[in-house]
């Protein structure tokens, strides 16, 4: 039977959640300016933020480059959540039968937490726990919080 594990984190950041939020939905096309040295993302398939579009990413971890395309499959703008599904990509190829994330961005104060819950199915044993994408995920709004302030 297939076994769906989580791994989650989340950071605390010196932004408005608001902003923060809105930055990584609808201004997602802004990324690559900020964060040049670690990605860059496209809309694939339709638009930034409606559901049912697509996005591709282009990252290096740990010196190698790999792609991922992941589909919006729902979203709370009031509550700042966002949840997406890879559908594509070299982990879907070499290590998760099934992978999805979902982002909360969480107002306290001045300040904001940044919450990242990965969800996933490995193709086998060997397969890795995707720590390297969960960090690469907060780096990136960390990088984008240096440039928001």
């Amino acid at each position: 039977m297939a076994q769906i594990r989580k791994l989650e984190g989340q950071i605390e950041l010196n932004c408005s959640a608001e902003k923060l939020f809105k930055m990584n939905m609808v201004k997602q096309a802004n990324i690559p300016n900020i964060c040049a040295n670690m990605c860059k993302v496209e809309a694939y398939q339709g638009d930034w933020e409606s559901v049912g579009s697509t996005r591709r990413w282009d990252y290096v971890i740990d010196g190698k480059a790999e792609y991922l395309i992941e589909r919006i499959e729902a979203h709370d703008v009031e509550n700042k959540i966002i949840h997406r599904r890879a559908i594509d990509g070299n982990i879907m190829k070499n290590h998760y039968k099934s992978f999805a994330s979902t982002l909360q961005v969480i107002p306290k104060g001045n300040t904001c937490l940044v919450k990242i819950i990965l969800e996933y199915e490995k193709m086998n044993q060997d397969a890795p726990e995707p720590y390297h994408l969960l960090h690469f995920g907060l780096a990136i709004f960390k990088e984008l919080v240096s440039h928001l302030t």
